[in-house]
């Protein structure tokens, strides 16, 4: 998804900004295109300094959504992954180790788990990468659904001493897991157009910083103080 690293991005907004600095101190610099003036690209400068804070932004707000869903699915004191053998516990001790009924939940649970795959994805695929990760996740949350449909059909019979494993408290987590898978697409969605409109200002940001420099080195000559100021800033 990245172009760059989030290192050279900075440094080309920076030295964007030393070329800014320095325009407005040439004697009487006069651009070849409107554009290439210290007011345009000021004005420019500043949208994709605020295209780079966008992306930092979503990019945060990714890495909250990934550790929001980890708490949910697997790492949290009560993520569906942790609840999963005290429920098999439970559904033993109601109904013995070799009934029907466990034997049915085991089922569901073995296919929860075993959504939980390494997927063998090129770095460059990270879009691929996502992708692959919210359909896993979203298949345990279907199976976690099918699993409290069994434990309901239970009735009576499925009265759990632990709270966190009673229906009502399934159903919340499971609600609030499958958001948070939800809501992890839909950011990193928001975090890849943020990206692509960044590189599009930075695109148009280094294109505009060369007929710059090539307007100074027109005005002033390749030997002036002016173009041997600027002709080093990678933008």
């Amino acid at each position: 998804m990245k172009s760059s690293s989030e290192s050279g991005f900075g440094a080309r907004a920076a030295n964007a900004e030393k070329l800014v600095t320095a325009l407005q101190y040439f004697d009487n610099y006069q651009p070849q295109k409107p554009g290439q003036g210290f007011a345009a690209f000021s004005a420019l400068l500043l949208i994709v300094k605020e295209k780079n804070r966008m992306v930092a932004e979503k990019r945060q707000n990714y890495s909250l959504a990934v550790e929001n869903r980890k708490q949910l699915f697997t790492s949290g004191e009560n993520a569906i992954r942790k609840l999963l053998s005290p429920i098999r516990a439970t559904i033993r001790a109601s109904f013995g180790k070799t009934s029907k009924q466990a034997h049915d939940i085991n089922s569901i649970i073995a296919k929860i788990r075993g959504t939980n795959k390494t997927y063998n994805v090129d770095r460059s695929s990270i879009e691929n990468n996502v992708s692959l990760s919210y359909r896993s996740f979203g298949s345990q949350a279907q199976f976690f659904s099918d699993l409290i449909v069994n434990l309901e059909n239970f009735g009576a019979a499925y009265a759990p001493s632990n709270s966190n494993l009673s229906i009502t408290a399934l159903k919340n987590l499971l609600a609030e897991a499958t958001e948070a898978n939800n809501l992890l697409m839909a950011v990193y969605t928001e975090l890849r157009q943020a990206n692509r409109n960044r590189i599009t200002a930075h695109a148009e940001l280094s294109a505009t910083a060369q007929g710059i420099k090539d307007s100074v080195k027109a005005q002033y000559g390749t030997q002036k103080s002016e173009y041997r100021l600027i002709k080093g800033f990678k933008i």
